[in-house]
């Protein structure tokens, strides 16, 4: 096809509309001529008329043909855009379904890998867990044992030699101590047994609405119930600002609260070890804002904040940095299974004796404008 410039067109146009001025021009020159009988006017005018006659015909179709092409290229251009446009949009939902996919495989994955943990460690936690009740209540009832022997021997201490019935004593002090090793020692690994059989629960279960605001509300006044005597001794400022609009969010319910608790907890852990080292005003705060499709949930906590060389290690299971009296190491991970199994993300901001910052997104599944409440409303 062709190449074409509109501005061909337009000197066209311009050219054609003076051949036609001219011929007009020139006609009324050759009436004037043949009124005054002029005859060589007259003949140069016929002259000139035929020239701008044949003229005229070679712009025009020039002109019709130059439109001709413009139209087919122009014609063209919009059925080329069309189909970029078509592209666009398959390309699009190619990239939509190619996300979909990811996400999917990503989910298979987790799931065939807690399948794979599951299988290989269901019956090893019932025959781990029965010999370790056994242990426990030997171990305690042993204590008992001890303690009416003990008792025994100090109201019969006379027939026994003064020497014989210290080193008794003595001794039975010591296995009272070890047996005491033992059931503490038993008890922390029925807690990691426990926490292994929470790992191979299902963490998704069934979705409801449920108003986000009140859910964590509720997680806050749950935190501050268990807390009650520290925040009182450690006058800890628990505050929540939540959102405008009441906003109902499709979530398990159980699972999110699960998730929110095991955050709040790890918060109140580390405002209570960081007040046992320092002054301070401890504060641990919930806050509530709508991103687009999603809402976020941002825990924040001014205590003693995460080391940066571990920092990528919180999510794993069994990591912890409490003793095994007082954490699995388990619960960051659970939460972190809710969120994924939610659609969402968690990410954590954190500086050592500073601060710690935990973000919880999740889908909202709906559109509803929200705004932020002006200011803190302080939880009891």
């Amino acid at each position: 096809m062709p190449d074409f410039n509109i501005k061909d067109i337009e000197k066209l146009r311009w050219r054609l509309q003076l051949a036609e001025k001219s011929f007009i021009i020139c006609i009324i020159l050759v009436v004037v001529a043949f009124y005054y009988d002029w005859a060589t006017v007259s003949t140069s005018g016929i002259l000139a008329l035929i020239i701008l006659q044949i003229l005229k015909s070679w712009l025009n179709r020039q002109l019709k043909q130059k439109e001709y092409l413009a139209k087919i290229v122009e014609e063209r251009t919009i059925e080329l855009r069309v189909q970029r446009d078509q592209v666009l949009q398959e390309s699009e939902k190619l990239s939509k379904a190619l996300d979909a996919l990811a996400q999917a495989q990503d989910e298979l994955v987790r799931s065939e890998r807690l399948a794979t943990v599951g299988q290989l460690t269901k019956g090893l936690l019932d025959r781990i867990l029965n010999p370790l009740n056994y242990i426990n209540n030997f171990a305690s009832l042993s204590v008992e044992l001890a303690g009416d022997l003990e008792k025994n021997l100090r109201n019969e201490a006379s027939p026994l030699a003064k020497e014989t019935y210290a080193d008794t004593i003595e001794i039975l002090e010591m296995i009272t101590g070890n047996l005491r090793k033992i059931t503490e020692h038993g008890a922390n690994t029925v807690r990691i047994v426990k926490a292994m059989e929470e790992l191979l629960k299902d963490q998704k279960g069934k979705m409801a609405s449920a108003d986000i605001n009140n859910l964590c509300k509720v997680n806050m006044d749950v935190i501050a119930k268990l807390f009650t005597h520290e925040i009182e001794e450690k006058q800890i400022k628990l505050s929540f600002r939540g959102l405008a609009l009441s906003l109902m969010v499709d979530i398990n319910i159980e699972q999110m609260s699960k998730a929110l608790l095991n955050i709040l907890k790890n918060s109140m852990y580390a405002v209570l070890r960081k007040a046992e080292k320092q002054t301070f005003s401890p504060e641990i705060s919930v806050r509530l804002q709508k991103e687009g499709s999603h809402i976020a949930i941002t825990i924040y906590d001014n205590g003693i904040g995460i080391e940066e060389s571990i920092e990528k290690k919180i999510f794993e299971p069994f990591f912890t940095t409490k003793s095994t009296a007082e954490a699995s190491g388990i619960g960051l991970y659970v939460s972190r299974e809710v969120i994924l199994n939610h659609r969402g993300s968690i990410e954590v901001k954190s500086k050592q004796n500073q601060y710690t910052e935990f973000t919880l997104k999740v889908p909202i599944h709906q559109t509803i404008e929200t705004n932020e409440q002006p200011g803190n409303a302080d939880c009891p």
